[in-house]
């Protein structure tokens, strides 16, 4: 029945301006309501980003040991930076890598033939320099191996943090869901589905000493 009342519309010569002026706004609003919820969206996608960097950048040049305390405090800055609504929305996670180097070993960690390696805290040894909000797992050696394509080469002996940030972003419309519907199928959607996931995983190397990791800051 659509797709022949359809047919019919478009066979017809008859018309008047002022309703073809109105499907045209109609087209023309749909279209600007698409147009900036994909530009707000690389907008968000680059605040993140940007936010990521800087937090990898504070980190970098902090002399006094870090620990969980103050990753959780860092996450505040960038709850402000991206108006975060809170855990349910955005966590981080920071831990601190190396490339073992000993008198028979000074190759550099290619993520192939050698990789980095997980530190362990400077106040507890038996706990791994890692920690995430929001109560998301640390990482252990495994999850970081799995990860070695995405770390750059690292000098023997070398030390870096690693920053991720996860930000769950919420479109304005709620229209990315949505579709028209011919004959009972969904044909095409327009927008942006609900609930995009914005990534960043970012590495870098401390500026002055290297890094010092305590379970009690």
């Amino acid at each position: 029945m659509p797709l022949r009342f359809l047919h019919r519309f478009l066979r017809q010569n008859r018309g008047s301006v002022a309703i073809e002026g109105l499907f045209g706004a109609v087209l023309l609003l749909g279209w600007f309501m698409v147009a900036y919820q994909f530009y707000d969206a690389f907008r968000m996608r680059a605040v993140v980003s940007r936010t990521t960097y800087t937090v990898a950048d504070l980190i970098s040049r902090v002399r006094d040991p870090i620990g969980p305390a103050y990753v959780d405090g860092v996450k505040k800055i960038f709850d402000a930076a991206t108006r975060s609504s809170g855990d349910g929305q955005s966590w981080i996670r920071v831990t601190l890598i190396s490339c073992e180097a000993t008198e028979t070993d000074t190759r550099v960690c290619d993520g192939t033939s050698k990789r980095v390696k997980l530190r362990a805290s400077d106040s507890t040894p038996s706990s791994p320099a890692s920690h995430a909000t929001g109560g998301h797992e640390a990482y252990t050696q495994s999850m970081l191996d799995a990860m070695a394509g995405a770390i750059p080469m690292m000098a023997a002996g070398d030390s870096a943090a690693i920053v991720e940030a996860s930000y769950l972003y919420w479109p304005i419309f709620d229209i990315g869901e949505k579709g028209l519907t011919l004959d009972g199928r969904n044909s095409t959607t327009i927008g942006l589905n609900a609930r995009l996931r914005f990534s960043e995983f970012v590495v870098t190397r401390p500026r002055g000493p290297r890094t010092k990791w305590s379970d009690n800051n």
